[in-house]
């Protein structure tokens, strides 16, 4: 049976996690050996009271999701890339076994999964600029400091690590304007603004949309709160790091920090649409990227083939793949934690998640391990300290 565990075993098991969080930024090879660590620590440690409804209701839709995926298998032909996918997703079913053994979950255990992705996320950022600044003496070429050729080093794609990038900054102007005293303000400062100049460097359209949408939150939260509960510093900071970004925006046109491929996703996102035979089930987990190619070889698209370019929009990739039936699991997926922020009052959740509608229309999230933990994650962590606090939650809170 699933439950909770004793207390010096939850403690090591939150170690552990956190441990996890603050790899995912630095290191995919290190955060998957943790994660398998850990779910192998969780196994064999005995489990007290409990059952196995709690990790049914934090994970249901997660499992629901896996599910579907593995019945995609049934009308596929390549099963090998089918039970990649698979392997690829199975942290969705790993990290709701894990958080489900500490209970209740509690604030402090949120904002330590937190704090320990930022501080891994900052201590990567440092080390691609770093790198880039190596590159830059020996090429004196300005374009190693953007995109990949920033993340080059961590082998992270520049758009994950961009979302990334807003969840920290999120955690920490909620700080700023919530808790104020849990983290001295000058470091939480700080660290927001490095961050948000590492987002300037790697962020494309989808990331300053959703990053706008976050500053946008924080100013409105000024207008609308009493005069007493208004905090003039972070409405400074936040409005200066509105500033920036336009100006950055407005420098970075046609020069090296451009990059404008949304011509590119419109063609891929018709041909995704246009290619799929069967809009229920789709084309089968293990198919997506044969039947696609496929199209691309039939209509011309030869760079499309060579490149085995997928669709970059998560809801139209999970059309492609489960037809509809996979899309409503992953809207279910996708909303869920959105939903249940929204409706306690979680004003931390609701601003971190909603980041993630905008990334789906852009990018495959789910078909890569580092998007997936790190959804599953933030997901989990929010969903389980939702479901044990819900008598105390306000727009005042967490």
């Amino acid at each position: 049976m699933i439950g909770s565990i004793s207390r010096p075993k939850q403690t090591l098991l939150m170690h552990l996690i956190v441990a996890c969080a603050f790899l995912i930024p630095l290191s995919e090879f290190l955060s998957v050996r943790v994660l398998l660590a850990t779910v192998l620590v969780a196994l064999v440690v005995k489990r007290t009271k409990g059952s196995f409804d709690r990790f049914m209701t934090s994970g249901w839709d997660a499992l629901l999701y896996v599910f579907i995926l593995m019945a995609g298998l049934i009308h596929t032909d390549n099963l090998t890339v089918g039970w990649k996918e698979i392997e690829t997703s199975l942290s969705l079913l790993a990290v709701p076994f894990l958080i489900s053994g500490i209970a209740p979950f509690r604030k402090e255990h949120l904002y330590r999964i937190l704090t320990g992705f930022t501080l891994g996320l900052v201590l990567s950022s440092l080390i691609c600029l770093i790198d880039s600044w190596v590159s830059f003496t020996h090429t004196a070429n300005v374009e190693v400091f953007f995109f990949d050729g920033l993340t080059r080093v961590i082998g992270l794609h520049p758009t994950y690590f961009a979302y990334y990038v807003i969840a920290s900054i999120t955690f920490g102007l909620y700080l700023l304007h919530y808790e104020r005293d849990h983290y001295p303000s000058g470091v939480v400062i700080a660290v927001v603004i490095f961050l948000f100049f590492i987002l300037m460097l790697t962020g494309g359209t989808s990331a300053l949309v959703s990053i706008l949408f976050v500053l946008a939150f924080f100013v409105l939260k000024f207008l609308l709160d009493d005069r007493s509960a208004r905090k003039p510093l972070l409405l400074m900071l936040v409005m200066a790091l509105i500033l920036f970004m336009f100006a950055f925006n407005e420098w970075s046109r046609g020069g090296p920090a451009e990059r404008t491929d949304a011509w590119e996703r419109l063609v891929l996102w018709e041909s995704a649409l246009v290619a799929n035979p069967d809009p229920i089930f789709g084309v089968g987990t293990g198919d997506y990227k044969s039947v696609l190619n496929e199209y691309y070889l039939s209509h011309g698209m030869i760079q499309f083939a060579d490149s085995n370019f997928n669709t970059h929009n998560q809801y139209i990739a999970t059309y492609f793949a489960n037809g509809l039936l996979g899309l409503v699991c992953l809207i279910v997926l996708l909303g869920r934690p959105l939903y249940l922020a929204t409706k306690n009052g979680n004003a931390l959740g609701t601003i971190i998640f909603f980041p993630f509608l905008i990334f789906g229309i852009t990018e495959v999230f789910l078909g890569r391990y580092q998007g997936v933990v790190f959804f599953i994650l933030l997901h989990q962590a929010f969903t389980a300290y939702i479901q044990s606090n819900k008598h105390s939650f306000s727009l005042k809170g967490v």
